[in-house]
C-alpha cells in the first residue's frame, strides 16, 4: 500500500514538473514542486504575479492534486 501511495507521488510530481518545464511561458520554468499527500508545494521566483497565477493553473487539474500551496514569490521591480 505504502509503494503505491510514493509512486503516485511520483507520478503527480513528474506530471507537474512536464508541465511547467514545457510551459510557453518561460517565466515559469524555472519554477519546482513537490508532492504531499493531495498537496502539491510550488517554490520558485518569478517577475509578476501573472506568472504565479499562471504557474499554479498549469497544474491545477492533475489528478490526485486536492490542495496547491503556492509558494512561489514574486520579484520586486
Amino acid at each position: 500500500m505504502k509503494t503505491k501511495r510514493i509512486e503516485a507521488a511520483i507520478d503527480v510530481e513528474e506530471i507537474a514538473r512536464v508541465r511547467l518545464q514545457h510551459s510557453p511561458y518561460r517565466a515559469i520554468r524555472r519554477v519546482t514542486c513537490d508532492y504531499d499527500d493531495g498537496t502539491l508545494i510550488l517554490r520558485g521566483c518569478v517577475a509578476t504575479f501573472h506568472y504565479k497565477q499562471l504557474a499554479q493553473v498549469a497544474v491545477a487539474d492533475i489528478d490526485g492534486v486536492v490542495t496547491i500551496c503556492n509558494n512561489i514569490e514574486v520579484e520586486s521591480p
